[in-house]
């Protein structure tokens, strides 16, 4: 017999040879040794970058005033998207992780004022140069980290080799290392900390890449792709049964009311020769033709209907139904239908909706009745029709049924379908009876952009709670760096300069924030008018570009502080700041710069 035995701690065994197995994985991974180089790379990386863009910039805006400055900051522009860039090549040749280019497509043949404003514009810019100015106080702490932890392992591990090379000793904190047996196991120890310390800073290296790819690669909302992808199948959808219904009204033309009216001609040129010739038959003919015209009308309506019915726009949608239930090869009950007239759009689909149906249950359901049911409610119109049929209609099956949900998901409505296998269908749609379209006196890239003012205040705390996690993350950075340098016991009080790039990334995305709250519809006031909202707009404009100039010139003059208090140069940037938005502020300058846009375009 045999016996089987538990063993005690199995699964913390297991959890300890799975942690093991792990930091073996990382060890032996050539990726997790690129990322170590990319943390210790950000430092040198970061100070080139920061003292170029704060140099550029600055000196861009205190020339500005004399129209120097505004070649440098739109050269300033360029390169730093083509830092981005070699920053995306780095994170992708030291960690394996592609970052694709983020741009938006400029198009083709665009003049060079066209291609500056695309790039300004663009939001991959801004993100590029967010990265480029945090990545000196992000490299002060990745380097330090990884310098410290590959130092400390290393000189551990290797101090058996060269501890006999220092006369009175290695100092270890609490004691003097001068011989071998007191130097191995220190070694050990070392071999610990990389062998720990390796994967550690690796999984650090793999967060940095991660923010990397958030700021320098593109940012898609897993939401809005969904829609997108479904609004492009749909859009294939729509344009294959426009190009199907265009077949068959060629095919209905040529085979139907094109042969009856070819016909007729014919006819009529016979009578015409007979009763020439006094023949009395012609007569019948005459009669023949008349006849064939009425069929060559009749058939001409149908096509028609098929389009858009004559009566729906004439009579309403009660009419069209009754209509609809009189021509179906079943019997058809309309049980409810709206008595007043409805949007257009509504009304059309309702119909269509309907009509696609009873065809369903006509051809394919073998029912022996149907039910039509259209209500108001809830400003909605709800739109159902029933069989008895053998049921088994599937609306992902790529049948009309498709077209349909097609067609009342362009209305923001929806479709329902209820089919089992012998127990009839039901067919509901749900069609809002207020068709989404921009008002009549506003253009839509305006108007759009006031939201009701409770979803602006939801979008706007919600801006505030990210706000107050950044702002966090960048005061842990500033307190490890003071940290840093209370423990080194550094003469000078080096952290202030990544602390002024922490404190002006800070401020510029806190006033981003808190100066600019999405706008409101209250905002626009009793003046609903297209004007009124382009001039909140642009004051609101105003006022944040005024508020950034002004972080901007504190962070300069924090840096003349810093270093000495010597000549005032901040004084340059300050001017140019306040004659920018004394420009800025000036009525006609929208216009002029719309008027030489057109021009250069």
């Amino acid at each position: 017999m045999r016996l089987s035995v538990q063993t005690a701690g199995g699964p913390a065994h297991t959890l300890t040879a799975g942690v093991i197995a792990r930091l073996h994985k990382e060890l032996l991974d050539p990726r997790t040794y690129g990322r170590i180089a990319y943390l210790l790379l950000a430092l040198p990386l970061g100070v080139a970058e920061f003292t170029f863009l704060v140099t550029a910039l600055s000196l861009g805006v205190g020339l500005a005033v004399t129209l120097i400055g505004i070649p440098i900051l739109i050269g300033s522009v360029y390169a730093w998207r083509w830092l981005a860039g070699m920053e995306r090549q780095l994170v992708g040749a030291l960690s394996g992780a592609e970052i694709p280019r983020p741009y938006r497509p400029v198009p083709e043949g665009a003049s060079t004022w066209k291609r500056l404003h695309s790039q300004l514009a663009d939001p991959a810019t801004w993100k590029d140069l967010a990265f480029l100015l945090l990545q000196l106080p992000l490299g002060i702490v990745s380097f330090t980290l990884a310098v410290t932890v590959l130092s400390v392992g290393l000189g551990a591990l290797t101090l058996p080799l060269w501890f006999w090379a220092v006369s009175d000793g290695v100092d270890a904190g609490t004691f003097v290392v001068d011989t071998l047996p007191e130097a191995l196991p220190i070694a050990l120890l070392g071999g610990v900390v990389l062998w720990i310390g390796i994967p550690a800073l690796g999984a650090l290296g793999r967060l940095y890449v991660s923010y990397a790819e958030v700021l320098l690669g593109t940012n898609a909302d897993p939401e809005l792709t969904a829609q997108v992808s479904d609004l492009r199948d749909a859009r294939s959808r729509i344009i294959a049964a426009a190009d199907a219904e265009r077949r068959r009204i060629e095919r209905d033309l040529h085979d139907g009311a094109q042969q009856r009216l070819v016909a007729l001609a014919l006819t009529l040129r016979v009578a015409e020769q007979r009763a020439a010739a006094g023949d009395p038959e012609a007569g019948e003919l005459v009669r023949q033709a008349g006849d064939e015209a009425g069929l060559a009308l009749t058939e001409l309506r149908d096509l028609a209907r098929g389009i858009h019915p004559a009566i729906l726009t004439n009579r309403g949608l009660r009419a069209a139904l009754e209509d609809l239930a009189a021509r179906a090869t079943v019997p058809v009950e309309v049980a409810a239908a709206p008595e007043g007239r409805l949007a257009d759009p509504v009304e059309a689909t309702a119909y269509f909706v309907v009509s696609e149906c009873l065809a369903n249950v006509g051809k394919h359901a073998g029912a022996t009745s149907a039910t039509v049911d259209v209500t108001v409610g809830d400003g909605r119109l709800i739109v159902t029709v029933s069989d008895d049929g053998a049921g088994g209609a599937d609306l992902a099956a790529g049948s009309g049924l498709q077209g349909l949900q097609d067609r009342v998901g362009a209305l923001d409505g929806s479709l329902e379908v209820e089919s089992p296998a012998g127990g009839g269908t039901r067919v509901a749609a749900t069609i809002p009876l207020v068709v989404p379209e921009p008002a009549a006196d506003y253009p839509h890239a305006v108007r759009s952009r006031f939201l009701p003012d409770d979803e602006a205040a939801a979008r706007q705390s919600e801006r505030v709670r990210r706000l107050r996690i950044r702002c966090a993350v960048f005061g842990v950075a500033g307190l490890v760096l003071i940290a840093v340098w209370a423990f080194t016991g550094a003469s000078t009080f080096w952290p202030i300069w990544p602390l002024l790039g922490l404190g002006l990334v800070a401020g510029l995305d806190a006033w981003r924030v808190l100066a600019a709250p999405p706008p409101r519809e209250s905002d626009l006031g009793p003046d609903d008018s297209p004007d009124s909202a382009r001039a909140f707009l642009r004051r609101r404009r105003l006022v944040l570009d005024a508020g950034a100039l002004g972080i901007v010139n504190l962070t300069l003059i924090g840096l003349w502080l810093a270093a000495g208090a010597g000549y005032f140069w901040p004084a340059w940037p300050l001017l140019g700041s306040a004659v920018a938005v004394v420009l800025k502020a000036l009525p006609w300058l929208p216009a002029a710069r719309r008027r030489l846009l057109d021009q250069a375009s």
